[in-house]
């Protein structure tokens, strides 16, 4: 039978991994231009969800692991309130999760209406940088509570190089600059259906999007430089920061793919989006919780010298 604090890591590891699958679902359906296959109803009439789902869109199949998620994240809260005085702000992360899941779900419901038109611009490309954003925090606090469980994990982060873990720090720092502009143009393509500028060379800076591309593209760029220059720094190798190097070494050539169909097709630019959404969350991510534990061991030292159960 499963202690607390093995129920907590498995939870949060099903945690992550559904959140993980949901997000990919989620770029999937807009990449194949099926988010608004239910209108703006949400989360719909449980017939039509698998109506609509036997006709083919998977849609249906993204507010179900949206609704599905949060059992889970509730769940994980409850262990969480269990194990706080051994574990101190594993808790607080665990309630972070399910704030930002609920708010993402809210966020999630107004771009159904910015598709709609029922919210003009700026704000309805705003919209989806926001709902990109809460998806990420949503994660991101998951795997908070996944790394703060993780003891081997702490202690190598304890040991780390400062300078190390300063690079991983720019690098989660600059990827969430990118995500949170990307996802902007995202929504521009979407509730425009303007396809997006593709001439990434020209000194163009007539409108809005030309520059927020020039932006995202540069913020990324040194998103990945500074990944594997925190990666070729480090004395120790561990599952966040290798997931996080071998995202940015495929990035770029998604992210131009991904560019080449958005210029082309806006409403429905293909596979490479829902691939460029999870290597974006995989960089931001896998950066952050180096740094963010270094912190931890920094706040909390005493809980490294010993395995608590």
């Amino acid at each position: 039978m499963l202690d607390r604090l093995q129920a907590a890591r498995l939870v949060a590891f099903v945690s992550l991994a559904e959140l993980l699958i949901l997000s990919f679902v989620g770029g999937l359906v807009s990449g194949l231009g099926q988010g608004f296959d239910l209108g703006i109803e949400w989360p719909s009439e449980p017939v039509k969800l698998i109506r609509i789902l036997l006709q083919g869109s998977l849609e249906p199949l993204h507010r179900i692991l949206t609704v599905l998620s949060a059992p889970f994240l509730i769940i994980l809260a409850i262990i969480a309130s269990r194990i706080r005085r051994s574990y101190p702000y594993i808790f607080f992360s665990a309630l972070l999760s399910v704030l930002f899941l609920t708010l993402t779900a809210i966020t999630g419901r107004m771009i159904l209406l910015a598709l709609g038109g029922y919210i003009e611009q700026p704000m309805a490309s705003l919209i989806y940088s926001l709902n990109n954003l809460l998806a990420m925090l949503t994660i991101g606090s998951v795997a908070m509570v996944v790394g703060i469980l993780d003891h081997g994990l702490r202690v190598k982060i304890s040991e780390e190089r400062r300078i190390a873990v300063i690079l991983h720090r720019g690098a989660s720092a600059w990827g969430l600059i990118a995500a949170f502009l990307g996802a902007y143009m995202l929504g521009y393509t979407k509730t425009t259906q303007k396809p997006l500028p593709s001439d990434l060379f020209s000194l163009s800076t007539g409108s809005v999007i030309d520059i927020v591309v020039k932006v995202h593209v540069l913020s990324g760029l040194a998103a990945v430089l500074l990944t594997l220059a925190a990666y070729a720094l480090r004395r120790s190798r561990d599952a966040w920061s290798t997931a996080a190097l071998i995202a940015s070494l495929f990035q770029p050539l998604l992210g131009l793919a991904l560019l080449y169909r958005a210029s082309h097709y806006a409403w429905a630019p293909g596979i490479y989006l829902p691939l460029h959404l999870i290597a974006a969350q995989v960089i931001i991510i896998g950066n952050a919780i180096p740094y963010l534990l270094y912190l931890y061991n920094r706040v909390i030292p005493s809980n490294l010298s010993r395995r608590t159960t």
